[in-house]
């Protein structure tokens, strides 16, 4: 953990948290912190600061947030839409998307998803929610992918993508926004969407193992996402996904 995530449910009175679970483990047994040490805390979807260990016991601690500060202001807004994978595949991708500080996950059953993946116990909220925090401690981040499940390929394209559209831009104008494709038969690079430089917010649609099929490839294109290639690799989803998010930053971090 490079910061310890603290949330409401941890709150005992004002500024004073207790933990019982592996974040203090950690604190105990990684960081070796004692009473009056300060460790780096981020206080869940708010903000990021120190905070000063009041007391350590065999299974809990108890510290006290000392400073906050509003977290960075990253950009830009990443959303990513994956079809929905294996339940042991998916606990891999919650921990990336939120350590690389992606806003919102919508998990899309395609036509390669086995219908037994929509009933798997990783589909409820509070058994994703140990992966997001691993992964916001990883990366240092605060703000809490939102994930959505859409159990349905042609409702999700055809009538909830035009609502998230429409509310998108009322936030970002519509020529700063990217949507990105990563298909093995693309021929053309990230770095040639030239948008991407200025980009506000980019979407990118990651396939399930084997890849979309044509009538899925077809949709996107209608709704404008550009093909772009990772590699002349095949690569599992966690790693479609990681690639792709390390290729969105590098290239549309401003040096």
């Amino acid at each position: 953990m490079n910061i310890i995530i603290l949330t409401e449910e941890d709150k005992l009175s004002d500024d004073l948290y207790e933990l019982a679970d592996k974040r203090a483990t950690h604190i105990r047994s990684v960081l070796k912190s004692e009473a009056g040490d300060t460790v780096e805390i981020g206080l869940l979807n708010q903000s990021i600061g120190n905070a000063t260990i009041e007391s350590v016991a065999d299974s809990v601690v108890r510290l006290s947030v000392n400073q906050t500060n509003p977290p960075p202001n990253y950009q830009p807004i990443v959303d990513i839409i994956c079809a929905v994978p294996r339940p042991q595949t998916l606990k891999k991708i919650l921990l990336p998307s939120a350590m690389m500080g992606v806003r919102r996950l919508h998990l899309v059953r395609a036509n390669r998803t086995e219908k037994s993946y929509l009933q798997s116990p990783m589909m409820a909220p509070e058994n994703q929610l140990p992966h997001l925090i691993e992964g916001l401690s990883q990366g240092k981040r605060i703000a809490l992918p939102t994930v959505t499940l859409h159990p349905l390929f042609r409702p999700f394209v055809e009538d909830t993508w035009p609502s998230i559209q429409s509310e998108s831009e009322s936030l970002v104008s519509a020529d700063k926004q990217v949507l990105l494709l990563p298909d093995m038969e693309s021929a053309r690079s990230a770095k040639k969407i030239s948008e991407l430089a200025e980009a506000e917010r980019v979407v990118i649609a990651i396939g399930p193992e084997g890849g979309w099929i044509d009538y899925e490839l077809e949709h996107w294109s209608r709704l404008g996402f550009a093909s772009i290639t990772l590699g002349p690799w095949v690569l599992r989803v966690e790693h479609a996904l990681t690639a792709s998010l390390a290729q969105v930053s590098m290239l549309t971090t401003k040096s």
